[in-house]
């Protein structure tokens, strides 16, 4: 099992990092650089989001520069693929995102939980169709002992079957040891 933690700074020790800022916006623009340099077996994923640009052409040539700028990071994080509030895929962007970061992990981030459950599986399989790595499911504030609020991530679980990765994104390590407890999963992201 792997574990990635949230970092924007050099001072981790974690084998397994996201750079961004604390909202999963794009990191500094040097450190994910600096910190393979500094480290050269971490791995590390670099999140691509720029949520204060509101003008959608500008947004997509930022997010392609930032990945062109990131050489050295091993996949890239993005929630900004969708629309009509999270019920559809930019399909054509996903489709440049996806040749851009050719064999590096592409991953779509913990905005993923926000797609209405009925839509879930539907969009799950559009990505796979676009080579997507994983995809991140924030569970920050789920009550684990809730079945119900569980049961469209066991079911996503289920459908994604060994196609794609399903990370969910829990506040700490101990709710990491309380959600394996119900659910295994392979990777677990932690970001407070």
């Amino acid at each position: 099992m792997k574990t990635i933690f949230h970092s924007h700074d050099l001072n981790t020790d974690h084998q397994s990092v996201v750079m961004s800022q604390h909202n999963l916006n794009a990191p500094n623009p040097v450190l994910p650089d600096m910190l393979k340099a500094l480290k050269p077996d971490m791995e590390i994923f670099a999140s691509v989001n720029h949520q204060e640009e509101d003008d959608p052409f500008m947004h997509k040539n930022i997010i392609f520069e930032t990945i062109k700028h990131f050489t050295s990071a091993d996949g890239y994080i993005t929630d900004q693929v969708f629309t009509d509030r999270h019920h559809h895929l930019d399909s054509m962007f996903v489709s440049e995102l996806s040749k851009l970061i050719g064999d590096k992990h592409f991953i779509i981030g913990p905005d993923f939980a926000k797609i209405p459950y009925f839509r879930q599986s539907h969009i799950l399989d559009e990505l796979i169709e676009y080579d997507v790595s994983g995809v991140m499911y924030d569970l920050r504030g789920t009550d684990f002992k809730n079945y119900s609020e569980l049961q469209p991530l066991a079911k996503l679980k289920i459908h994604a079957k060994k196609r794609i990765q399903i990370i969910p994104v829990v506040e700490s390590p101990e709710r990491q040891e309380e959600l394996l407890k119900s659910i295994p999963f392979e990777i677990v992201y932690i970001h407070a």
